[in-house]
């Protein structure tokens, strides 16, 4: 008999939540229910899902009370005529509120951990959301509810360790991203330009990396190519104006996977500048920097989160201390001066991801994973043993 696996998320499903429909997908040998509260327009998971304020007169209301209170007869009642063997949960706030379910019937639970959910947890409690001030006041009960916890990075096993996780049930876990086709990827050494993908915060460093830019136009001309949309868009616009006239950077706002990719394989580096900041978190993992090795394509990165853990230093890309923009200046032109290395480091990073960021691979190891914690049954472990 197949094991089943449910997986519950807070919105079913959030357009950045992309690597949980793939999870769902690699997951082969698994039969799959997704468990949500809120429906929202974004991606289409394939399979079976519960949402718990759709298709139902008074399932926004339910879904509110759940928020406060962690009950819901109808969601309940829809987890236990699955009956999984194992209830995954993503992000730890969205697991606390799952946890009382879970233990009240006797479902094991994991728990995927992605960076915020974790690094928040020591802001200010006024700035904390509900589901953070709960996992917060909770924090020391909701960790005994927990068989495994499945950070992205080793650098978020270390915060769960330092925070009472058990070392004996962290796991860590990185998620995968699709490996795009060989064929018309091309050379990084064939492109040039920069590109940025992420949310214009300032936690992910675009006004550095425009900084750094206007110091590589003061030597050669430099096209930088920003993909993302947020708060900082007015001030990046009005930053993006002031820089030497050698610069030229672009701002696309919000893009589809498939008009990333297309972006990738036009552009030689891509950058991510994430930093620690008062106001927001560090990189959990990176999966910016996954995809483009997946592509071929050198990254540029801080020292910061668990974004040196996306790559093999000076041989997939880059690394340079967090928030100095002189040293991302001169190693972002080191690599768009050079063919050579460019396409180098192209080539070593591809194979890096084939290894490493394989969505298909990564599922088939998180299975092993957890059977190999006695989770869930795998054939082919059992064999093994």
């Amino acid at each position: 008999m197949r094991p089943k696996v449910a997986w519950y998320t807070q919105w079913v499903l959030s357009p950045s939540e992309t690597f949980v429909a793939r999870q769902l997908t690699a997951m082969r040998e698994v039969d799959n229910v997704l468990f949500g509260i809120d429906a929202i327009p974004g991606i289409e998971v394939p399979g079976e899902k519960f949402v718990l304020d759709k298709d139902c007169r008074f399932g926004g209301a339910e879904a509110l009370f759940w928020k406060s209170a962690r009950w819901s007869p109808r969601l309940s009642s829809a987890m236990r005529a699955f009956n999984p063997d194992l209830v995954i949960a993503h992000h730890l706030q969205h697991a606390w509120r799952i946890s009382r379910l879970t233990e009240s019937n006797g479902f094991p639970l994991a728990v995927m951990c992605h960076g915020s959910d974790l690094l928040e947890m020591r802001g200010p409690q006024r700035s904390k959301s509900r589901a953070m001030r709960q996992l917060t006041d909770n924090w020391a009960r909701f960790v005994e509810t927990v068989r495994l916890f499945l950070p992205v990075s080793q650098f978020l096993s270390r915060h769960l360790a330092e925070a009472g996780a058990p070392p004996s049930r962290i796991a860590v876990h990185h998620l995968g991203v699709p490996i795009p086709d060989a064929s018309g990827l091309g050379s990084a050494a064939d492109c040039s330009g920069i590109l940025f993908v992420g949310r214009l915060v300032e936690n992910k460093g675009c006004a550095l990396l425009l900084r750094a830019a206007g110091e590589i136009a003061r030597q050669h001309p430099v096209t930088v190519t920003v993909v993302g949309d947020g708060p900082e868009r007015g001030a990046l616009l009005r930053q993006a104006a002031g820089l030497p006239a050698g610069a030229d950077v672009r701002l696309l706002g919000s893009q589809s996977y498939e008009a990333v990719s297309r972006l990738m394989r036009k552009h030689r580096v891509v950058c991510i500048p994430s930093v620690d900041v008062a106001s927001g978190p560090s990189e959990g993992l990176g999966l910016v920097a996954c995809e483009a090795a997946a592509h071929g394509r050198p990254v540029v990165v801080f020292e910061t989160g668990g974004l040196p853990e996306t790559v093999v230093r000076h041989r997939t890309g880059l690394v340079v201390p967090q928030g100095d923009v002189s040293a991302l200046a001169r190693a972002i032109s080191s690599l768009l001066a050079d063919d050579g290395k460019a396409a180098a480091m192209g080539d070593a990073a591809r194979l890096h991801a084939l290894e490493n960021f394989d969505a298909v691979k990564q599922g088939i190891r998180l299975h092993e994973l957890l059977a190999d914690r006695g989770l869930l049954s795998f054939p082919e472990c059992e064999a093994k043993v």
